[in-house]
């Protein structure tokens, strides 16, 4: 957080109001998208399982169609009388000798007018419980088992004898139903009973193409991952399609399943993460579920999502021109405030800002105006004066004396202490004389380090004859230094402040070292000497105060308090 808090400090007002407008206005939509997102994914997930829905009804309705028209078929032989007579004969073995009986003594030619009309129905057998030849009849190339114990043997029958009808899914080459099966068929099996349901007559079998059921069962299955289902009410399954999770498929499989569906009426329910439709006409009805799994509702949502999102960054794309415009007519009278007060900054005191708002923005700008002026004022009251002062006292200086006429006397009596051998005070005359024109310099505000140096020197050599050898001094300096240029008389006075204060009032003999070295970028001066010191009292009142004594110093009564202002004045801090 505080990162970010940095980082958006460092911005420009103008990118600051573009990231808190998108700040402020990111967030609406994104809860306007949101609302969106969900109503439509709510109004998605409603339509997809109502066609879902409709699309188990309409296979259901069409498995319900096919069943029952062959239950119907089976149920017309069931009561046909002629074929009752038979399941109920007793001639039985004089009937067995003629190898045409169902044909000759049952309208057996109308059930194969029947079959050829229907179309899906492939097989039929009807096998008497009395020991009559069983009627069979096949038009797949397929093969039943002839002999009637065998059929009792099987599964298949013990069930259907159990639960009187019964529907399965025979794989092609099943041994169960057919000695030779040459295709997939949906088979009905069940049981004929007399009149008083009491006594079982015969078993009939009637195969149906698996096509008949499968073909719709695929056109129900429209996305990957999806699985359709189809049971009969005991749990056996008939047809599938698609993908059927183990899991959900052991869960559907179980006995109690069908039965307890319908007795709950369930349209649809959640299973370990999927979405499963069911339809089922009535209790005795085959139930047909589709499975739908939570991919494809991952998919419905980024289908609905296109839309919210495409808003969300239609909007954000389209307001960053507006931003940019906002910002522009808030930050222009800014940047103009900013560009006034860098050229400010760069001694330009004739700025002014146009005011053109009665904003906090044009607030501002008056109290720039306001102060730039108050500064100029200020400057040529104070800082412009001072310097006129600190000129105009150099220049008084140099006018008191008159070069020609000090030059020409010193020059004078320097010859006349030569002439009378007197070498002593003719170097003390010279130096003089150099010193008087090292401080006069033809007028000139700055000189190489190497003249004020030789400036110091001079006067030392002076002060030495002044302190009768009491005092001496050493003068180091790099070379490389001294044709840097520095204001005029800026060391003078610290050595002079060393003689006056620090070595008057001792009589050991005193010793001054001037050094000047390079420092980085900088010129390092460094004036020690070993006379009494100052104290921090001392110190604190030069930079707070120009004391009056200091005031009357010896060459232009420059004191320490008044060099420091003119090099802060020359170079700052």
């Amino acid at each position: 957080m505080n990162r970010i808090r940095r980082w958006v400090n460092h911005l420009s007002v103008k990118k600051k109001l573009i990231f808190y407008g998108y700040l402020i206005i990111t967030p609406v939509l994104l809860i306007v998208c949101g609302i969106l997102l969900f109503l439509n994914y709510n109004r998605s997930q409603k339509s997809m399982l109502e066609d879902n829905i409709n699309d188990v009804r309409t296979l259901a309705d069409s498995v319900e169609v096919l069943q029952t028209e062959v239950k119907d078929f089976s149920t017309y032989i069931c009561i046909n009388e002629e074929i009752r007579e038979l399941l109920t004969t007793e001639r039985v073995e004089e009937l067995n000798q003629n190898s045409r009986v169902w044909l000759e003594e049952a309208p057996m030619q109308i059930v194969q007018d029947m079959i050829a009309i229907k179309g899906n129905i492939k097989t039929i057998s009807i096998y008497p419980e009395n020991g009559l030849r069983p009627y069979l009849r096949c038009m797949d190339g397929s093969a039943y088992y002839s002999d009637m114990g065998t059929v009792r043997e099987t599964d298949i029958y013990k069930k259907a004898l159990e639960n009187g009808m019964l529907w399965k899914y025979v794989k092609k080459n099943d041994k169960e139903t057919y000695q030779t099966s040459r295709m997939d068929k949906l088979v009905l099996y069940r049981e004929v009973y007399d009149l008083a349901h009491k006594e079982a007559l015969g078993y009939i079998t009637i195969g149906v193409g698996q096509d008949s059921i499968q073909n719709p069962c695929d056109n129900a299955v429209r996305n990957s991952g999806e699985g359709v289902i189809i049971l009969d009410r005991i749990g056996g399954e008939l047809c599938r399609s698609g993908e059927i999770p183990e899991e959900l498929e052991r869960y559907l499989k179980r006995d109690d399943f069908v039965e307890q569906n319908y007795r709950q009426r369930k349209t649809f329910f959640s299973y370990a993460g999927y979405t499963v439709v069911c339809a089922q006409k009535d209790k005795n009805s085959s139930i047909v579920c589709k499975i739908i799994p939570p991919v494809n509702k991952q998919m419905r949502f980024m289908d609905v999502a296109y839309m919210p999102v495409g808003i969300l960054l239609g909007v954000l794309c389209g307001l960053l021109p507006l931003l940019i415009v906002i910002s522009n007519l808030v930050t222009e009278p800014l940047r103009q405030v900013s560009h006034a007060i860098t050229k400010f900054s760069t001694g330009d005191f004739d700025q002014q800002v146009e005011v053109g708002t009665d904003d906090e923005v044009g607030e501002v700008a008056r109290c720039f105006n306001k102060m730039v002026e108050d500064i100029k004022a200020l400057i040529n009251e104070n800082y412009v004066i001072t310097l006129k002062e600190r000129e105009s006292e150099l220049t008084a200086l140099q006018a008191q004396i008159n070069p020609h006429f000090l030059y020409n006397t010193l020059d004078t009596l320097y010859w006349q202490a030569e002439e009378e051998g007197n070498d002593e005070i003719a170097e003390s005359i010279f130096a003089l004389s150099q010193l008087f024109r090292l401080v006069l310099s033809q007028g000139k505000k700055e000189v190489p380090i190497g003249k004020e140096l030789e400036l110091v020197s001079r006067y030392l050599q002076i002060q030495k004859m002044r302190f009768c050898n009491r005092l001496n001094y050493s003068v180091e300096s790099d070379e490389e230094v001294n044709n840097a240029l520095i204001p005029k008389l800026v060391l003078q006075p610290f050595v002079e402040n060393a003689i006056v204060h620090g070595f008057e009032n001792v009589s050991t003999p005193c010793f001054l070292n001037i050094k000047t070295k390079r420092d980085g970028e900088y010129v390092c001066f460094e004036i020690v000497d070993t006379g009494v010191g100052m104290s921090d009292e001392q110190i604190a009142e030069i930079w707070e105060e120009e004391p009056e004594h200091y005031a009357k110093q010896r060459i232009g009564r420059y004191a320490i308090k008044n060099i420091k202002e003119r090099l802060e004045l020359k170079y700052h801090d």
